[in-house]
């Protein structure tokens, strides 16, 4: 019989193998829960939003949430299970002053978001870096 802490490890492993995903800079294995967190490595919020979203489109039953922090940052959090069920909390965040005005949040704010609201916010930042540059 695997303890729980056995089952997770598996069940991270696993999914790494099934699915080509960067690397993250944290990994916590929480078996009282049971849960797997994953800390997205920080980068430009266009990469960094993509990452988090290669990890959300390898999940199930994914739910979002972002918030801008004390800090102001804006903190994106998902959640969903693995093909196997193993539960997934993934997270990350970029500098508020990267956001570019297009998410309306009051500090200490926060609110649900689809997977279709964070792509649409990586491709208009894209956008943005791109109008910037030239």
């Amino acid at each position: 019989m695997r303890t729980p802490l056995e089952r997770l490890t598996r069940a991270f492993w696993g999914h790494l193998r099934d699915f080509p995903l960067p690397e993250p800079c944290r990994v916590t294995l929480h078996p009282g829960m049971p849960e797997i967190q994953v800390q997205v490595a920080p980068g430009e919020a266009g990469v960094h939003l993509a990452e988090l979203l290669l990890w959300a489109y390898t999940l199930d039953q994914v739910t979002a949430t972002w918030w801008r922090t004390e800090q102001n940052n804006l903190h994106i959090t998902i959640r969903g299970r693995s093909q196997d069920g193993a539960q997934f909390l993934v997270y990350g965040g970029v500098a508020w002053r990267h956001c570019g005005g297009l998410v309306q949040l009051a500090t200490g704010a926060r609110e649900g978001v689809s997977v279709d609201e964070l792509y649409t916010l990586r491709m208009l930042l894209d956008e943005q870096a791109v109008e910037v540059a030239a």
